[in-house]
């Protein structure tokens, strides 16, 4: 007689639902919505899912899609709920740990990249500027900067989010922590491109170099000019006359994770084992460019400051490795624990453990997959007053197919952050006669 609890649990896990097959059909689904630009249809599928609001990854999505639709408060209120979670999270338990070997990583409940924990706060931050709580948008940005700290090594400390803090410090009036988050945003760059300064937006030098100049730094001025091969003239004037627009452009949809199975050699058993990994299947789709438009006159360009898609493809790469040893090992037990069921209950026992095997294989397939492809940022003056801000977007031909409006007030010396998504052009809708 073979041990029936064990069969009977190969058994019942082989019936199973393969939850990261399922959910990376969820994420093709709520993409193919949005890239069709039914924002409203992506949001009300999402927010059927996971009623209670117990999964990190459900509440990151909702959260985006809340924010697409200008639900500021409504998205934080639920990017909070996530925030707790992955702060929760941290330690994974041994039994997950156990589970992802016994069965697949899907066990381990998801806390998020290190990028996607650091550009939560980043869009939490955002959602607060739009909500005029700077405040608010300034404990996030001090957040975020704590979490880096503890990471305390690369890829950890997110260029973009000290950028955007540097922004937000501005915009409080706070110029000596602009400065450290300018310094600290420009360091990132370049240290993530391996100390190359032309990974570091032309924005963000001129945004250094005319916080050098203002706060009476010139010969650390000087030096940041003969780093950036720069001179005097490409800083940007104060003007105490006219105020700013900066225009945060999240563009695009970030890839989804799908599924490779291949084999591999297993010294442990002298045998050739099946694993199933993540992967992107995919290239990296053009991004849509885009240009800034005031009041129909100025044209401004806009500027990359984060390639989510490159994040995404980089942080599974550095992530394989971990991946690849858990999923050997993972192969190793089923096959000793198929050839026991065997031994012990003979051939129908061990085809049941085989197809258990097979079905409970599956890669970790989650990712935020709401997130942009890109964020782009466009930064310039405005006189005093009401204006237009368009955001004109434009094919490979360079016809205008979509366009963004939004009204700002510009008051002397103050900063004005406009955050707006783009993925498709929304569907038109007939009108009745």
């Amino acid at each position: 007689m073979f041990a029936p609890r064990l069969v009977g649990w190969l058994l019942a896990a082989s019936l199973l639902p393969p939850g990261c097959v399922q959910y990376a059909h969820k994420a093709s689904d709520m993409q193919s919505l949005l890239l069709v630009g039914d924002i409203a249809a992506a949001s009300g599928m999402v927010e059927q899912q996971d009623p209670l609001e117990r999964d990190v990854l459900a509440c990151l999505n909702k959260g985006m899609l809340r924010r697409m639709l200008h639900k500021y408060e409504a998205s934080n209120r639920i990017f909070e709920k996530a925030k707790q979670m992955i702060d929760e999270l941290y330690g994974v338990s041994i039994s997950e740990q156990l589970g992802a070997v016994t069965v697949n990583d899907t066990l381990i409940q998801y806390k998020g990249d290190r990028y996607e924990q650091a550009l939560l706060h980043a869009y939490m931050a955002m959602n607060y500027v739009e909500l005029g709580d700077l405040d608010g948008a300034r404990v996030e940005m001090l957040q975020a900067d704590v979490k880096m700290r503890e990471w305390d090594e690369q890829p950890g400390d997110n260029p973009f989010v000290r950028y955007l803090s540097g922004i937000i410090y501005e915009m409080l009036g706070e110029t000596d922590q602009a400065l450290v988050s300018y310094r600290q945003a420009v360091k990132a760059y370049a240290d993530r491109a391996d100390a190359q300064v032309d990974a570091v937006p032309a924005q963000l030098k001129a945004d250094l170099l005319r916080m050098l100049q203002a706060e009476g730094l010139y010969d650390e001025r000087d030096d940041a000019l003969k780093r950036f091969q720069l001179s005097q003239a490409d800083i940007p004037e104060q003007s105490h006359d006219k105020g700013e627009v900066v225009l945060v452009l999240s563009n695009g949809l970030a890839p989804v994770r799908g599924e490779t199975i291949i084999q591999t050699f297993a010294v442990e058993i002298n045998d050739v084992v099946r694993i199933a990994l993540p992967a992107y299947l995919q290239p990296k789709p053009p991004v849509k460019a885009a240009r800034a438009l005031a009041d129909a006159a100025s044209q401004h360009k806009f500027e990359t400051v984060e390639d989510i898609d490159a994040l995404a493809r980089q942080a599974l790469q550095q992530e394989m490795p971990v991946i690849l040893a858990r999923a050997v090992a993972r192969a190793v037990v089923k096959h000793q624990t198929q050839d026991k069921v065997e031994e012990k209950g003979g051939a129908l026992a061990g085809f049941i453990a085989t197809v258990a095997n097979l079905v409970t294989e599956r890669a970790d397939t989650r990712s935020w997959t709401s997130l942009p492809a890109e964020i782009q940022i466009s930064r310039f003056t405005l006189p005093p007053g009401s204006h237009t801000i368009a955001i004109e977007i434009r094919n490979r031909a360079q016809h205008v197919i979509d366009r963004i409006e939004r009204k700002v007030t510009i008051k002397p010396g103050r900063t004005v952050l406009v955050s707006p998504h783009w993925i498709a052009p929304a569907p038109v809708v007939a009108k009745a006669h």
